[in-house]
């Protein structure tokens, strides 16, 4: 039973991951594009480290993938605002 979850999971994560992906080329702006390429590969990689830490299931796994997310969820959207900034017109 715990594997159909764990295979769940990651296959859904990675589902959000493709979904973020034919967003970045179907989006007309960059605004929509950048929502598309920060929020749900966010969360398809929530799920994907929730299915590893789930299938290994030691402490020192779940530590690495709590340091995971929080590198990813501190980064991204920093590199969003980042990358927003590059195109903006200079006056």
């Amino acid at each position: 039973m715990d594997k159909i979850i764990i295979s769940g999971l990651i296959l859904a994560g990675s589902f959000f991951i493709l979904v973020a992906a034919i967003g970045l080329v179907r989006f007309p702006d960059l605004f929509s594009r950048l929502h598309a390429g920060t929020k749900a590969p966010s969360f398809g990689i929530l799920l994907i480290v929730l299915g590893v830490c789930l299938y290994f299931n030691t402490p020192v796994i779940y530590l690495k993938g709590f340091f995971i997310l929080i590198f990813i969820y501190l980064t991204a959207p920093l590199a969003a605002h980042a990358i927003s900034r590059s195109f903006k017109q200079k006056d």
